[in-house]
């Protein structure tokens, strides 16, 4: 395990993206009191602005509002989309399917709420074109699609960086990285990421080198064991990720220099940093480096329990923990911390969870003094229990 780690931390210094600073604008980092729209409920089509003057009456000060919609999603308002996958503002890059944005901005600035947008990447329907994908090695000795959409390909690269800038465009404050931008723990298997990382590295990107063998587990082949060298490769991944958010940082902020930026963080990765790294090729100091305002942390109770067990306690102060420990990774300013907290469920439909169960988790996630507080997933102000927030 040392020497894992020891090679883990060279992997990581080895080229860490310097945030670009030289004559830009320093961004405030405040402590958020946020609710992240997933679905802006019909109630609101024709007065946007009772949400944000109710979500502020609850004590929201930032609201981050999806603007991307793949296949499948439910609409914005209940209206009907004019393609089937796309994005909620203007771009010749995707379909538009609603130009939703723009009165949603205005209705939070008439409010003097914050705006973020809240923009997938990798998983956008649009780009998963079968050119695009990503792939995988496979324990069956094949390749396989991936995830989502390869970033190591120029041209998926471009049109995500020609996206950000059409949506720095608007009158927001910031952008939310969905939590697609991720690479799993199989994916790098296409040409293109295979050839840098030799290029790189001097390591061939095959099952062999990362992996001590294959076992079949619930009548399903997986592979087992993890060598050194899947850790330099997940590490390499990481950095390549944080590269590329930097990237589109900068492209944003060179039409709108003020956007802070966030990125949404896996349970794990605070907590067993090395587990967020193999599964997700996730690393915060790899993301603050390239230049991360906030820390969006998914603590969503209900998952963790299912995932964990253990029971409600325990969850919660699992929960606590994971705060404290994305606070001490935060380089002392624990409200670049956002954790994000359940008040309605997503494997039950959308209900509302007790308020009870939210303020157990709040209690221990207020043990760490200064972080911020985001509540999902939000259709309606009903969604919303301002207890945990800061004043």
């Amino acid at each position: 395990m040392a020497k894992t780690a020891a090679l883990l931390f060279a992997v990581l210094c080895m080229a860490a993206p310097a945030e670009a600073g030289t004559g830009v604008k320093k961004i405030e980092r405040p402590a958020l009191n946020g609710a992240q729209v997933f679905v802006m409920d019909g109630a609101y089509k024709n007065d946007i602005g009772a949400f944000f003057r109710q979500a502020k009456a609850k004590g929201v000060d930032t609201v981050f509002f999806r603007v991307f919609h793949n296949a499948g999603d439910r609409p914005h308002f209940g209206i009907a989309p004019a393609c089937p996958s796309g994005v909620y503002f203007k771009t010749d890059v995707l379909c538009t399917v609603n130009d939703a944005l723009g009165p949603v901005a205005e209705a939070a600035r008439r409010s003097g709420v914050k705006i973020y947008a809240w923009m997938a990447t990798r998983s956008l329907t649009q780009l998963k074109s079968e050119d695009n994908m990503s792939e995988a090695f496979s324990p069956d000795g094949s390749v396989t699609l991936g995830y989502g959409a390869n970033v190591f390909r120029p041209e998926v690269r471009s049109a995500l960086i020609r996206l950000f800038k059409d949506l720095a465009a608007y009158d927001i404050d910031g952008i939310l990285f969905q939590d697609d931008f991720i690479i799993k723990y199989t994916e790098g298997a296409d040409a293109e990421a295979k050839a840098l990382f030799l290029a790189e590295t001097g390591i061939k990107a095959a099952p062999e080198t990362f992996f001590r063998g294959v076992k079949e587990y619930n009548g399903k082949k997986t592979f087992t064991g993890l060598k050194d060298e899947f850790y330099i490769w997940a590490g390499w991944k990481a950095l390549h990720m944080a590269k590329f958010f930097s990237a589109l940082k900068e492209a944003a902020r060179s039409v709108n220099p003020e956007l802070a930026f966030a990125a949404n963080i896996y349970y794990e990765t605070p907590v067993y940093p090395e587990q967020g790294l193999a599964w997700y090729s996730q690393s915060i100091q790899a993301l603050m480096a390239a230049g991360a305002d906030y820390l969006a942390v998914m603590g969503y109770h209900e998952q963790i329990e299912a995932e964990l067990g253990g029971g409600p306690e325990k969850t919660a102060a699992f929960i606590g923990d994971i705060a404290k420990a994305a606070a001490a990774a935060a380089e002392g300013e624990p409200a670049r911390v956002i954790m994000k907290l359940q008040t309605a469920s997503f494997l039950k439909g959308g209900r509302a969870l007790p308020e009870s169960e939210f303020g157990r988790v709040c209690s221990e996630v207020r043990k760490t003094e200064g972080v911020s507080i985001a509540v999902v997933p939000v259709f309606s102000s009903e969604n919303i229990y301002g207890s945990c927030f800061g004043k």
